[in-house]
């Protein structure tokens, strides 16, 4: 089985960041490719695909996403695959950085956090070229929640884990479903981090809104759009949710994810309890076929 949601927070990444935290209540990690190894070995894990989000707080310049993708494809090989991440805030460096990460380095594929600090959503038609590119190289594209989203609608008491990140989700991917982007790259194979947030629960209210308040919103579009993605179950993994899942889309597009090391290995081995099956994360990355 592969992990296709595993976090590589290097130690000279940490001491770079300069922030002790992801999102409130979230510490940065202490992460060493030797503890991701042990976790893959005791729990019988073939595989493991690193990703690399940068906290809004700090900031981070091209300069470091650059460090970060080399650091990780220091890595890649029979054990890890890597996702590149991409400074979002700069256009033109956003695009040398996709090149140089997939042409050079030779990584996986890349990981996009669901909003950008600016309130940028992913389907924006500023990312539109962005997006036309990933499709023409037939890219993963991974997306996850942004590690600093600021919303307070939960409250102090509550910190964005929990509730927030998987709305960020949810937003980028309504975006791109109603923005068009979904259906205009279907060469792109878009992973949606946590069961896809609430998608799974709110398809039928997607389905729906073609009557409701987007007009012209085929509801037989917004299904097949809505079945292309792979969808992967880090903390997400229950009963409930994979049955409301399995309304949404097949079997094939259900992926293994843990978040570690945010998750603990204790997690890591509930949920591969849960996913027992066929692993489909092969078909998307080569390096472990």
């Amino acid at each position: 089985m592969i992990d296709v949601h595993h976090h590589a927070y290097h130690a000279r990444l940490a001491d770079e960041l300069g922030v002790a935290e992801m999102a409130p209540g979230v510490p940065v990690p202490t992460w060493t490719p030797e503890d991701s190894l042990r976790v893959l070995d005791r729990n019988g894990l073939d595989g493991a695909v690193l990703s690399v989000l940068l906290p809004d707080a700090a900031r981070p310049s091209a300069g470091l996403v650059r460090r970060v993708n080399e650091w990780t494809a220091e890595l890649l090989g029979d054990r890890f695959a890597g996702l590149a991440s991409l400074p979002m805030g700069d256009p033109d460096a956003m695009f040398d950085e996709l090149a140089h990460a997939l042409d050079v380095l030779e990584m996986d594929g890349v990981v996009l956090s669901a909003s950008l600090p600016d309130g940028r959503l992913l389907g924006d038609p500023s990312l539109a070229p962005l997006f036309d590119e990933l499709n023409r190289r037939q890219a993963v594209v991974f997306v996850h929640p942004n590690p600093a989203y600021g919303c307070s609608c939960t409250g102090p008491a509550v910190p964005p884990p929990l509730v927030d990140f998987v709305m960020d989700t949810t937003r980028a991917v309504a975006g791109l479903l109603f923005g068009g982007t979904l259906r205009r790259c279907p060469d792109i194979k878009l992973i949606l981090a946590h069961g896809g947030g609430t998608v799974p629960y709110l398809a039928q209210r997607f389905e729906l809104a073609g009557e409701w308040v987007v007009p012209g919103a085929d509801a037989r579009q917004v299904l097949d759009d809505l079945r292309r993605p792979y969808y992967e179950m880090a903390q997400s993994a229950s009963a409930g949710a994979l049955a409301c899942l399995r309304t949404v889309t097949d079997e094939s597009h259900i992926l293994f994810g843990t978040d570690y090391p945010f998750m603990p290995e204790p997690v890591v081995a509930s949920t591969l309890r849960a996913m027992s099956g066929p692993d489909h994360a092969r078909a998307l990355f080569g390096r472990f076929a």
